[in-house]
């Protein structure tokens, strides 16, 4: 960064609520209601998506967090790890040393934006801030990536992430841990539950695709994909397709 920023004692308010409340973070619901509430006092944004890399042949963890209705075929694109362009995000990052992005037609010191700005327009993103934090070896431990941003970016957005991320990650961290400590053994029984097949038609519900589509993609009917669904609803407790999908990625059944 520049010069010198200096909080406004107005900023430093919400500064010291964003990190005090974010210690008691525990659930996922919990997460939500923070970085829908305290956080947007410093960084107003629609949609959060947060990345999380544990290491160790673990999968990386994609959650998201959105005040706006996006659908799963919308989300399912910008993650692709083929050219998402949260991964692109996520190589602009390490290129710029972990230094915050900024995304944004009016930020002066914006390199990159010519080389996401017919993806932000296409999917209504708008601008984009992103930080995150890595270990001692260099290696990306976890990004936060800010859209929907209603308000021209700046160098003190890009200062209030630095101040933020240690608190972003470790709120992360914790919900992730608690949720597998609670509800690892059920996610274990479920996946064992969901066959080779009803996984493959739940990817293929995620990406959007009709009954139809998906009969056509797999060879069989339209009344067999249909039972295969009827089945996996039941089989996660959900009511209808957007929720199985949903239940899934969080239990990592389809990523």
């Amino acid at each position: 960064m520049g010069g010198r920023i200096t909080l406004t004692e107005r900023e430093m308010e919400y500064l010291f609520r964003i990190i005090d409340s974010s210690t008691s973070i525990l659930l996922r619901h919990q997460f939500f209601l923070w970085a829908q509430g305290e956080v947007q006092s410093l960084l107003p944004h629609g949609l959060l998506i947060c990345t999380c890399d544990e290491g160790s042949g673990q999968p990386i963890s994609i959650e998201k967090f959105s005040r706006t209705n996006i659908g799963e075929a919308t989300f399912s694109e910008l993650c692709r790890p083929d050219g998402g362009i949260v991964f692109r995000v996520i190589s602009a990052w390490n290129m710029g040393k972990n230094r915050p992005v900024l995304l944004c037609p009016h930020y002066a010191d914006c390199i990159s934006y010519s080389q996401f700005a017919n993806d932000l327009k296409h999917d209504d993103l708008e601008r984009i801030a992103a930080h995150g934090m890595f270990d001692a070896n260099g290696r990306t431990r976890s990004l936060f990536t800010f859209t929907q941003i209603p308000v021209a970016l700046t160098e003190r957005h890009a200062y209030f992430l630095e101040l933020l991320m240690p608190h972003m990650h470790m709120a992360l961290v914790r919900m992730l841990f608690h949720e597998r400590h609670q509800h690892g053994i059920v996610a274990g029984k479920t996946k064992k539950m969901i066959t080779d097949r009803q996984t493959e038609i739940l990817r293929h519900v995620q990406m959007g695709k009709s009954n139809d589509e998906i009969a056509h993609l797999l060879s069989i009917s339209p009344l067999t994909v249909k039972n295969h669904i009827q089945k996996i609803l039941h089989k996660l407790g959900v009511n209808n397709r957007a929720h199985a999908v949903a239940k899934a990625m969080a239990l990592k059944i389809t990523l």
